[in-house]
């Protein structure tokens, strides 16, 4: 699509932010629940990303340091907190 065939109600972006703006707002859900969703998918597809990358040391790792908050985790719970 060239200049001349825009439509005259869309803008032409001056900056690298405008021209961002709209796949970011598309891809971004609107809804909390949908943006915690979002943020959990994105994480674990880096992690997968790691895994490929790096190997075994990329999953081992990170379990290393879910151990002491899932311990913590289990004491609150144990003490009802």
């Amino acid at each position: 699509m060239t200049d001349t065939a825009r439509h005259p109600s869309q803008k032409i972006p001056t900056s690298a932010a405008e021209a961002l703006s709209e796949p970011v707002r598309r891809l971004w859900p609107e809804s909390l629940e949908g943006r915690i969703l979002f943020v959990i998918l994105a994480l674990l597809t880096l992690w997968a990303m790691a895994i490929l990358t790096f190997g075994l040391p990329a999953f081992v790792y990170p379990m290393k340091l879910i151990v002491p908050g899932m311990i913590a985790m289990l004491i609150v719970i144990t003490q009802g907190m």
